[in-house]
């Protein structure tokens, strides 16, 4: 199964239906991944298409929020929000 990334799509002239935010956990957990598969496998048979940001998806934050970190936390959502802007993700 080949999964696009939403850079890829939009290249071609396409747009996912829906980003599949995978996350840290989904990208380096071995068990993680196995999980994200699966999903990535049910989107696919559901016809549903969607595309992943790959190396353009950042850490959303929320560890360093965790940790007490507010400042940090708010910038790395901002980088996040804007990459989803510029590609108009709205789901």
């Amino acid at each position: 199964m080949g999964i696009h990334t939403v850079a890829e799509m939009a290249a071609s002239g396409e747009s996912p239906e829906i980003l599949f935010w995978v996350g840290c956990a989904g990208s380096f957990d071995q068990r993680a991944q196995k999980i994200t598969k699966a999903f990535a496998s049910i989107l696919d048979k559901a016809g549903i298409k969607f595309a992943i940001l790959g190396k353009e998806e950042m850490c959303t934050g929320d560890p360093v929020r965790r940790a007490g970190n507010e400042f940090m936390f708010q910038m790395m959502a901002y980088q996040n929000i804007q990459i989803l802007n510029g590609y108009g993700i709205k789901k």
